[in-house]
């Protein structure tokens, strides 16, 4: 009979501890249904400390985000495809494998995410901040990135066939064995104002120039295509 009692207050004791445990744990993700109904209703969706939104893999299709507040959240593999996302903050999101194929993504705030294999063939990056992001082997053909920070960002493998790039900002950007045929990141004027595409320390090892139009652009202690060093401050490639 002691035995039982014993065996019994040991059980219970267990079964409190772990139903404190449970209490105590929250959530690791929030879920999908109440995310989705979330953003659709209030325009964001956030991710902090344990809550991490969770909008993988969603339809989206044509949606108006416009300043919409996604830091941080799970779009991995999401079809945002035509969304407009002007001035959104989707700042350490994971977008990889996202397909974001003529999105507007103007002004928008992309600094420190997961941009893997992301699409965004057409896209408009307008003034977008692309700092310290990772776009490894993403799809940027014929993207539109005027003007838009690409500061430190990863676009290793990347395919940038086509795409525009005047004024932006590619200081000390990986664009190792990224593809920039016929690219334009050529130095303009627009409104009397200089607007100088910035390359500076920038690797560009391996990556495929042809056709592209550099003209003006800072190169000064760039890594080029055959892993030379250029100490000249512009560059010039037909």
């Amino acid at each position: 009979m002691k035995r039982v009692l014993k065996l019994k207050k040991i059980f219970a004791t267990v079964l409190a501890i772990v139903l404190f445990t449970l209490y105590l744990t929250p959530p690791v993700m929030a879920a999908k249904a109440d995310d989705l109904s979330q953003l659709l209703k209030d325009n964001w969706c956030v991710s902090f400390l344990w809550k991490q939104c969770d909008l993988s893999a969603v339809d989206l299709r044509g949606a108006n985000l416009q300043e919409a507040n996604l830091s941080g959240a799970n779009l991995s593999g999401a079809n945002l495809s035509g969304v407009n996302l002007k001035n959104a903050d989707l700042s350490g999101a994971d977008l990889s494998g996202a397909n974001l194929a003529n999105a507007d993504i103007l002004g928008t705030n992309l600094s420190r995410s997961n941009l893997t294999e992301a699409n965004f063939n057409g896209t408009k990056l307008w003034d977008a901040n692309l700092t310290l992001a990772n776009l490894t082997r993403a799809n940027l053909k014929e993207a539109n990135l005027l003007d838009s920070r690409l500061w430190g960002s990863n676009l290793t493998e990347a395919n940038l066939t086509e795409a525009t790039l005047h004024g932006a900002d590619l200081q000390y950007a990986n664009l190792a064995d990224s593809n920039l045929t016929g690219a334009d990141l050529h130095s303009f004027f627009f409104r009397g104002s200089k607007q100088v595409t910035n390359l500076s320390n920038a690797n560009l090892e391996g990556a495929i120039l042809t056709g592209a139009n550099l003209r003006g652009a800072v190169l000064a202690g760039a890594i080029m295509p055959d892993g030379s060093i250029n100490e000249e401050i512009g560059f010039n490639l037909k």
